[in-house]
């Protein structure tokens, strides 16, 4: 049976079903001008220009650099050498954002992951408090068998001996986090479907052979015939994926199981 992870891959990620945090669509850009303004990118800013004393334009390609360079910004600060708190970090990049205005109940969500006849997990790099906030206003909370996020993933790293202080984060897209959080819900990379909006967390995930789907409608418009290195699927919106990958859904009136050990080959249109 097929594993999905969702960013939140079978594994999966909540910002697929929401506009307000799903806005990376693209590779890294080196423009800044380019980098979407999210409230998040906003208040990590905010963060280093009030605890690091550092002007605003400064703060602002700080956040960039390191998130491309490191996965999150707060993994790029703290393997530049700052002594971060990241439950004080957590509580205000994540903590202030105004999630009754951003987020919303999403039923039509609810019912695509529902009918996937595959075990369900969420894989994010975002805390433990955030992804429940997230997922409870979107109504999505009793979709998922499991949560990897950065406390429990942190966890696994340091029993293992995995955080060195050139490393001292493990996020996605390392692909140490990937082959951590497979083994931990007891999947092979062959019998895994990952979904997130972030080419770079797909590719990633495709080097170790999971299956991908890159949720992003600016690439689904713009090279819809064209192959991207790293992607075996896109598609522009989250709810095409039953239309896509139908071996990996159950029809409601007829509730039939896929079959064990189905070809990933046959899932790559």
């Amino acid at each position: 049976m097929f594993r999905w992870v969702g960013c939140i891959g079978f594994c999966w990620d909540f910002r697929i079903c929401q506009a307000a945090f799903c806005c990376r669509t693209s590779a890294p850009t080196a423009s800044y001008s380019q980098w979407p303004s999210l409230p998040v990118h906003d208040f990590a800013a905010d963060y280093i220009i009030n605890n690091m004393n550092m002007p605003l334009e400064l703060a602002q390609q700080l956040v960039q650099e390191l998130y491309y360079k490191y996965g999150t910004t707060m993994a790029g600060l703290a393997a530049t050498g700052h002594n971060l708190d990241f439950d004080h970090w957590h509580d205000h990049v994540h903590g202030t954002l105004d999630y009754d205005r951003l987020l919303h109940k999403q039923p039509a969500h609810h019912k695509v992951l529902e009918n996937l006849n595959v075990q369900r997990h969420v894989f994010t790099n975002a805390d433990a408090k955030h992804a429940a906030n997230c997922l409870t206003r979107m109504g999505l909370t009793d979709c998922f068998q499991s949560i990897w996020c950065f406390e429990n993933l942190m966890e696994v790293a340091r029993s293992k001996g995995l955080l060195t202080p050139d490393n001292p984060i493990m996020c996605k897209p390392q692909k140490t986090s990937f082959e951590n959080v497979l083994e931990q819900i007891g999947a092979n990379p062959q019998s895994t479907i990952f979904v997130d909006d972030s080419l770079r967390n797909v590719a990633a995930a495709h080097e170790l052979g999971i299956f991908t789907v890159l949720v992003s409608p600016t690439v689904a418009a713009e090279q819809q015939h064209q192959h991207i290195p790293g992607v075996d699927l896109v598609i522009g919106n989250f709810l095409q994926l039953p239309e896509v990958l139908p071996q990996i859904f159950t029809q409601q009136e007829q509730r039939e199981e896929v079959p064990a050990g189905l070809p990933v080959s046959v899932l790559a249109s």
